[in-house]
């Protein structure tokens, strides 16, 4: 008897709560309103606006709210995420991004070759594809979808070889985007079977200690479309990478080179000959940069935009103004 009472009093309670949603003042705007509302909404308030009432749930559902779906926020089951790419992905996904389990309590849960088939049949039309801290040794390149524009991997573990994939001419004829940061097996070997990516543009290397000047010469020679190229924290790469990049990538605009301790002034000098059209250049905590490469750099670099010099204690305030100068329309930052 007393169960029955509870029972009774719960559905009073939910059907009272559903009435107060219902007859509340945004139940009564336009469904264009309240799609526009709901695209400022992350993909779990989202999934947890569905269940506040019947028409909420339809409203959810629409198409235009899932053309970008950013699952990093959260920890997410393997089973989750599973449920999420089955009941909520579709053709209309263009963009997604998954957190994986490295560095979590979850170290029996991984992304699996069977998630990216499904992946690969429920979204058709995905061009960006992010699997941040995900340990990648038991799935293969060939899973992923081929048609793919940007191809994030930063922090995850992407064995040796894993890229050998890629010399097939075929795969990814698309990508412009690859993103490499942490992914701190990475090695020369790697960028060898990267070179083969001929319509990259955006290139990203970040804290991948292994790469050298070797590997940094197979992607200048063969990636001649890259227009940004983050090397910071490589120690390995030395002046000798820079030449290839001064001599190759000659439409770069973006280089980050950020704490590469080995860089000195003649590394610069071979760097910037022809980089004509470069808008954005990090030397931040380079400690062998001298004023000689200051001036080479407002000699040549005429379309700076941002300058960065944090940390180069070898250059004078005194050459720093006369830069400033030259370069009226860049923002150099130094300390």
């Amino acid at each position: 008897m007393a169960s029955c009472t509870a029972a009774k009093r719960r559905a009073s309670r939910k059907k009272t709560a559903v009435n107060v949603v219902q007859t509340a003042p945004i139940c009564k705007l336009p469904a264009n309103i309240m799609l526009h509302v709901f695209k400022f909404l992350d993909i779990k308030t989202l999934c947890s606006s569905s269940t506040v009432c019947r028409l909420w749930y339809h409203l959810v559902c629409d198409r235009t709210l899932w053309k970008i779906v950013d699952l990093r926020s959260w920890p997410l089951s393997l089973r989750t995420l599973w449920k999420i790419v089955r009941n909520r992905l579709s053709d209309s996904v263009v963009e997604l991004l998954i957190k994986g389990f490295i560095g979590t309590t979850k170290k029996n849960e991984n992304i699996s070759p069977s998630l990216l088939e499904e992946i690969k049949t429920k979204c058709p039309s995905l061009e960006t594809l992010g699997l941040c801290y995900c340990d990648m040794r038991n799935v293969p390149a060939q899973c992923l979808p081929r048609n793919l524009k940007s191809l994030l991997l930063d922090h995850s573990i992407v064995p040796l070889g894993w890229f050998e994939g890629l010399k097939c001419e075929q795969f990814f004829p698309n990508l412009l985007e690859l993103n490499l940061t942490y992914c701190t097996r990475v090695e020369n070997s790697d960028l060898q079977s990267i070179k083969k990516l001929k319509t990259l543009e955006r290139l990203n290397l970040s804290y991948c200690y292994r790469v050298g000047d070797e590997g940094i010469q197979h992607i200048a020679k063969n990636l001649t479309n890259l227009t940004e190229l983050n090397l910071s924290n490589c120690p390995k790469v030395t002046d000798l990478g820079l030449h290839h990049i001064g001599r190759h990538l000659t439409i770069l605009k973006n280089l980050n080179l950020l704490s590469d301790w080995r860089i000195t002034d003649a590394g610069i000098l071979s760097l910037v000959h022809s980089l004509v059209n470069l808008e954005y250049l990090n030397l931040s905590s380079c400690k062998e940069i001298t004023s000689v490469s200051l001036f080479e750099i407002t000699e040549k670099c005429k379309k700076l935009k941002v300058l960065d010099l944090t940390g180069c204690c070898a250059i004078s305030e005194k050459d720093l103004k006369d830069a400033r100068i030259i370069l009226s329309n860049c923002v150099i930052q130094w300390t």
